[in-house]
């Protein structure tokens, strides 16, 4: 397949075929045309756009946060989360999300009272020098091309594409143009409170509600962009409230284990409702004919790291 066919990375099938013909049909003029100013697409990022197993991008930046401190103050050791990190607390922080009253003291510990640009510099210096910790390549290179080059299609036909993911919205901002090529305006997610103080705004304690997360995701679109998506994209339960909403939903499949992951966790309400309601779905293993990969099929490295870490 020549690299200017419009989503190359993807195979020839029905999923790809939905894709374009929607995308041409709302663009084109015809009886299902949509004008510019409506075409909105909106996508769920962790396991939409980037891999987020075997766990979440900004969990491991957190996570990396937290044991820097700890080290520079050893009394943080006796309690939670620091204590979990410290210790290696696999169960502890495996069930974080169990855990929030913690968690959130923790990350407002963190992050709490410092600038937006002083927290984009510390999400620059984690991208610039982690990696994923079982394909063993930077973080960077775990988006799934044919995702982007999905995004892409659809900037060309004038849509408005935003990011509206479940985790940091200030975590991903950094990055998006460079990951995704979508202005950093263009991302909504998870928030804390920021504050005028002296002159310039602080990131504040605590978590903005409703999270932007399951039904905090149609709430957070129309106070962002006031105006629903025409096209959304998501692969978790989670990304239901959002994906119901559009005229086309996409929900990815994680079905590839041999080049990403193979999981439902998180995402057992999602393929009924998309059954019923008649939601588009990309199956990794079937219609992405690369994931990582630069090329179709360029996909070996990757496929042999997951097979070592799943042996190990």
């Amino acid at each position: 397949m020549a690299a200017t066919t419009e989503l190359a990375s993807w195979r020839d099938g029905a999923t790809r075929e939905a894709i374009l013909r929607f995308v041409r049909s709302v663009s084109d003029a015809g009886p299902e045309f949509v004008p510019a100013s409506e075409r909105i697409a909106t996508f769920d990022n962790d396991g939409t756009l980037w891999c987020e197993k075997p766990a979440y991008v900004q969990a491991d930046f957190v996570l990396r946060k937290w044991e820097a401190m700890a080290a520079a103050d050893p009394a943080l050791a006796e309690r939670q989360p620091y204590k979990a990190v410290v210790e290696g607390d696999r169960e502890w922080l495996g069930s974080m999300l169990e855990h929030v009253p913690e968690l959130v003291q923790g990350v407002s510990e963190a992050f709490g009272g410092i600038t937006p640009d002083a927290f984009d510099q510390q999400v620059a210096a984690f991208f610039a020098q982690a990696e994923h910790p079982t394909l063993h390549v930077p973080y960077a290179q775990t988006v799934y091309r044919p995702m982007r080059e999905l995004l892409a299609l659809l900037e060309a036909h004038d849509f408005r594409v935003f990011i509206c993911s479940g985790g940091g919205r200030d975590f991903v901002r950094p990055i998006s143009e460079d990951l995704y090529g979508i202005p950093r305006e263009r991302v909504i997610g998870t928030s804390p409170p920021v504050e005028y103080r002296d002159g310039g705004l602080i990131r504040g304690p605590g978590v903005e509600q409703p999270v932007d997360d399951g039904p905090g995701k149609p709430a957070h679109i129309w106070s962002r962009i006031g105006r629903l998506p025409l096209f959304a994209a998501g692969n978790a339960d989670g990304d239901v409230e959002m994906l119901s909403l559009a005229r086309f939903a996409l929900l990815v499949h994680h079905d590839d284990a041999d080049r990403e992951f193979a999981y439902d966790t998180g995402a057992e309400r999602a393929p009924a409702e998309g059954e019923a309601r008649g939601w588009t779905v990309a199956s990794m293993k079937q219609d992405f004919a690369t994931v990582f990969g630069s090329e179709p099929d360029d996909t070996a490295h990757a496929a042999a790291a997951v097979a070592t870490a799943r042996d190990d």
